[in-house]
């Protein structure tokens, strides 16, 4: 788990300043979220500033109970710091998830809206391949955030 933390820091640390990006917004945006399966994640969202890719998103977070990666079409940003965006999201459990099978994959779409730099995220995840748990094949994913 502290390990997990060391990781979370660094990257909100080279986040936290502009990176450059078009009208004085940085390129990259740290995010720090509580979520069902993973618990505790510390990650990054990235948004191109490009006329072709102005309305991806990149995701990724990395907490206690598995890794988290998301591609999205949405936006946030603005004086408010608001945003929607709709991912296609892949979550990679570790051996101790808080939902979940350990060890497993699964895939899902989820929605998120932020407002002054508060973001909501859930959908439905859908395990991929065989468990041996008994647990159930679909996962509601929900996370809290600061952060898009």
């Amino acid at each position: 788990m502290a390990k997990t933390w060391r990781v979370a820091c660094v990257l909100f640390l080279i986040c936290a300043a502009p990176a450059g990006a078009a009208e004085d917004e940085p390129l990259f945006w740290p995010t720090i979220r509580h979520s069902r399966i993973q618990g505790w994640a510390g990650g990054v969202a990235f948004q191109p500033r490009s006329r072709i890719f102005d309305r991806t998103v990149l995701t990724a977070t990395a907490g206690r109970g598995g890794f988290l990666a998301g591609v999205g079409f949405g936006s946030f940003g603005d004086n408010i710091m608001a945003g929607t965006a709709l991912h296609v999201t892949c979550l990679r459990t570790t051996g101790r998830p808080r939902r979940g099978d350990p060890h497993q994959t699964y895939v899902g779409v989820e929605g998120e809206i932020m407002v002054a730099n508060i973001g909501l995220r859930g959908g439905p995840l859908v395990r991929i391949g065989k468990s041996s748990a008994p647990s159930s094949r679909l996962l509601v994913g929900f996370s809290i955030g600061y952060g898009f």
